[in-house]
């Protein structure tokens, strides 16, 4: 699930769902962390679980893409 292998698609890695919510923190800027879950699961083609969401958040602020200010989260430039 972590990562593309002969089993997982990588349309379901983390590497895919991270894209899908750098997409969106770019469109609107400064999004909280519920309505940035609801919003993925509105634009991805599967429902996303939180705990998936969540790993791909981490893997974000591991790389230093996005950042938590006041209970938002935004692109980090």
């Amino acid at each position: 699930m972590l990562m593309p292998t002969k089993i997982v698609k990588p349309v379901d890695s983390l590497f895919s769902i991270s894209a899908y919510i750098l997409k969106i923190v770019s469109e609107i800027k400064i999004i909280d962390i519920d309505s940035l879950h609801k919003e993925l699961n509105k634009s991805y083609y599967k429902k996303v679980s939180f705990e998936q969401f969540l790993l791909s958040l981490n893997f974000l602020f591991i790389i230093n893409k996005v950042e938590l200010r006041n209970e938002t989260i935004t692109i980090k430039l």
